[in-house]
């Protein structure tokens, strides 16, 4: 049974806004034949480096009209730090996860997220993961209650993975190198950071990254504009805003299906699945990101509930029970402790 039957009809029908985009759009990047093989162009010096691309200005018109209806600038403005507080679910395969988060915002860049997990039938454990600056760390503590692992790169047991930081898996399969550290590392990098644009650009619109207009999306439940957000150093996405209200509907952006491996009736998973898990290529997936029950906090408007999921399923839900705008945090409750 699916936990979140109930989110998965308006999933659907918001996912129909991304579906009508790429029809809506796909002439304007269509291009003469001239322009797909342009003639080579013989250079005499390096080009000079390109200038800072100029706003975009259709582009900057969307983001004034939404960040209005979210409660204006000067509202939006104030907000230098905020503390997030709720209650998430995730379903991996038959299994669910849940968990009390805490997220802490400290702009421009500086974001930290605390789980207390609990999983049916399995172990329980605090995990955190931090943004600070250019760093970006992962802390977990394990609480007991048997074999749950996060895949790393290549799968439970790899680099990331419980158990993966030695040279070899906990179950002996084959050695982790240095290389598969250092690419689980990026990939964690890439993945916290993107975590820390999309809340940023979901909550109050604030980014540092190009934004160009990238069209009109229509489906049964009316038009949405979109804009194309393409970070330095995190995952580009797109987000939907509904022309009507200018709240934000939507946001959508590429990533890979974390994979989790459990134990079977008390026992880890055999040497063989998790050689397997290494050794399968992460799925390349679109996720699909709707934010729901808005409410004014200290004249801000905020989304109560967050879903994620692909395909028109929702696999996580975060039900958010208290926001603290310009919470008195400091520089150094991002910091690793210990480091």
């Amino acid at each position: 049974m699916n936990p979140f039957a109930h989110m998965t009809t308006l999933m659907a029908r918001r996912a129909a806004l991304a579906a009508a985009l790429v029809a809506a759009t796909a002439p304007a990047f269509a291009q003469t034949p001239e322009a797909q093989q342009p003639a080579p162009a013989a250079q005499t010096a390096p080009a000079p480096a390109a200038a800072p691309a100029a706003p975009d200005p259709k582009a900057q018109d969307v983001i004034k009209q939404a960040r209005a209806a979210l409660g204006g600038e000067a509202a939006l403005a104030k907000v230098q730090s905020l503390t997030v507080t709720g209650s998430s679910r995730r379903t991996f395969g038959e299994r669910e996860v849940t968990a009390d988060v805490t997220l802490d915002v400290l702009f421009p860049d500086k974001y930290k997220r605390t789980e207390d997990v609990g999983i049916q039938g399995g172990p329980s454990f605090t995990r955190v993961s931090a943004v600070n600056g250019g760093e970006v760390w992962d802390d977990s503590t394990n609480r007991g209650g048997g074999g749950f692992r996060f895949g790393g790169p290549g799968g439970p047991g790899g680099p990331g993975g419980q158990g993966g930081q030695g040279a070899q898996g906990a179950q002996g399969g084959r050695q982790v190198t240095e290389e598969d550290r250092q690419r689980f590392r990026q990939m964690q990098e890439r993945r916290m950071k993107g975590e820390f644009a999309r809340y940023a650009l979901i909550l109050l619109l604030k980014t540092d990254a190009a934004v160009t207009y990238g069209g009109v999306a229509e489906a049964p439940d009316g038009k949405a504009d979109v804009l194309d957000v393409k970070p330095a150093d995190a995952p580009e996405m797109k987000l939907f805003v509904d022309q009507s209200s200018h709240k934000l509907l939507m946001l959508t952006y590429e990533g890979l299906m974390p994979r989790v491996a459990f134990n079977r009736n008390g026992q880890r998973p055999t040497p063989e699945e998790i050689e397997k898990m290494r050794n399968t290529p992460p799925q390349q997936v679109t996720f699909e990101v709707h934010f729901t029950d808005y409410k004014k906090v200290d004249g801000v408007l905020l989304p109560h509930t967050i879903t994620q999921g692909t395909n028109g399923t929702v696999n996580e839900e975060f039900t958010i029970e208290k926001y603290k705008l310009n919470a008195p945090l400091k520089p150094e409750q991002f910091v690793k402790k210990g480091s």
